[in-house]
């Protein structure tokens, strides 16, 4: 599987092939012929066997000394999910199937009180065809003057013309999807793979996706730490990605730096870098911007020049003016916002420049800001810019040679924990190749190898 995954080909039928015509596949089977079905069911049983195995390739190339350990930059990327965006249902739409569905069972039930269940599940003849199943939801729409989605349609025609199992499916599906739907806020949820998500894309295309992370060592390429989340943004990934470095590696050096995109930047990570007492390099949506060439309008008066005081929590504006806080709020997503106002607008001669005729200057925050303005200060500085240059060439590769030579541009499973599996792979793919990279560079560490790999191996199949 590990090669096949090298190889770019995912499919078990394909593997199942490869190991009864390619002579290296026969050679790592030992001449056995597994069926596509055990090679599934293997990849779909062993997860964490698959897991350890990642961590193994983090274990050996420390143990060779291929690992820097100098900078670990994080990233992540959006993964198309096996997933389709027209087979989807809003909250409306999947409890409307739902009361369709209920009314039809207790018509069925009232009909077995009846005349008796005398032949199991049958269909009544006004509902024993696809057409007169189809007839009968256009009917429905006339009634309820609401027209049902093709998807919702379709569901009610798998419930309709189902055995007991099939009926049971499908009732489960619709559990799940309402579960998602609940659980991640949007708008609508996918039937075939209710636990992806929508998300933009590079391209700026919205489509039903995950979300891999990746931590990546500069210097050698070697990924030690990798997820899969169904985060549609990476606020929230940081440090998760650290600490699974950090369990993977056995411990980060005390002078170890860490970078990551402007995606990563908030006030909770730079807080908890601190507190790690981790040296981070992660710019603000501004400094990214003008990192890219981009040009930013600035005023005199926008937010980045007022000072903060921390002691006295509150701002100084460019002309001395305290703002203290007065203030405190929830946004629309529930987060706390905190105020801080202006006292002396009133008298000062820049007030319409600056927070407008008549009006008194009000600057918003979500915490954090002392943590902030050092981050700021920190990626302004010459030290600061060089290291985050380090992040591109460290991390954007990794993700460039999986999706391009490993081809893995889009999940072949559904669910979070199996896109995980197929993840890790990928993972255990790349480094493995990068490994034997280094290796075939630096002849020395090649008599190491036999030794470390035969005892690691040894250990993980025990």
């Amino acid at each position: 599987i590990v090669q096949a995954t090298i190889d770019g080909v995912f499919s078990s039928r394909k593997i199942s092939k490869l190991a009864h015509e390619n002579v290296v596949y026969m050679y790592l089977t030992g001449n056995e012929k597994p069926d596509f079905r055990t090679i599934c069911n293997f990849r779909r049983d062993n997860k964490k066997l698959i897991q350890e195995a990642f961590e193994e390739t983090v274990t050996i190339s420390r143990k060779l000394g291929l690992l820097k350990l100098g900078h670990l930059s994080t990233d992540g990327t959006k993964l198309k999910a096996n997933a389709s965006n027209s087979n989807t249902l809003s909250k409306e739409e999947i409890e409307e199937v739902k009361s369709i569905i209920d009314k039809g069972i207790e018509i069925d039930e009232e009909e077995d009180r009846l005349y008796g269940d005398t032949k199991g599940n049958e269909l009544p003849p006004e509902l024993n065809t696809r057409e007169k199943i189809r007839k009968k939801i256009k009917d429905i729409e006339k009634a309820t003057d609401k027209k049902l989605k093709r998807s919702a349609k379709n569901v009610i025609e798998q419930y309709a013309l189902g055995d007991e199992n099939q009926k049971r499916n499908v009732l489960a599906k619709l559990d799940k999807a309402k579960e998602e739907i609940e659980k991640s806020g949007q708008k609508a949820v996918s039937l075939t793979d209710p636990e992806s998500r929508f998300m933009k894309n590079k391209k700026k295309i919205t489509e039903l996706s995950y979300n891999p992370q990746i931590t990546v060592d500069n210097g050698s390429g070697i990924i030690v730490a990798n997820d899969v989340t169904q985060d549609c943004t990476d606020h929230e990934q940081l440090e998760p990605q650290i600490e699974s470095a950090e369990e993977n590696l056995g411990g980060l050096p005390e002078d170890i730096k860490i970078s990551a995109d402007n995606g990563y930047f908030s006030g909770s990570n730079l807080q908890y870098l601190e507190e790690k007492g981790l040296e981070g390099y992660i710019p603000n949506s501004k400094q990214a911007q003008q990192m890219k060439g981009k040009k930013v309008k600035e005023g005199p008066y926008s937010k980045d020049k007022f000072e903060y005081d921390e002691k006295r929590d509150c701002f100084i504006c460019p002309q001395g003016q305290v703002l203290p806080r007065k203030g405190t709020y929830e946004d629309n997503n529930g987060k706390l916002r905190y105020a801080y106002y202006g006292t002396g607008c009133h008298r000062c001669s820049h007030r319409a420049e600056c927070a407008g005729k008549n009006r008194v200057r009000v600057i918003t925050s979500y915490g954090y800001e002392a943590e902030r303005k050092r981050m700021d200060a920190k990626m302004q500085s010459k030290v600061g810019i060089e290291e985050y240059r380090k992040r591109g060439e460290t991390v954007e590769w990794p993700f460039g040679n999986i999706k391009q030579n490993l081809r893995f541009r889009e999940s072949m499973t559904r669910g979070i924990e199996n896109v995980k599996n197929e993840h890790n792979l990928v993972c255990i793919a790349h480094n493995l190749v990068v490994m034997w990279g280094l290796l075939k560079r630096n002849v020395d560490i090649l008599s190491k190898i036999k030794r470390s790999i035969t005892c690691s191996m040894s250990s993980l199949i025990s």
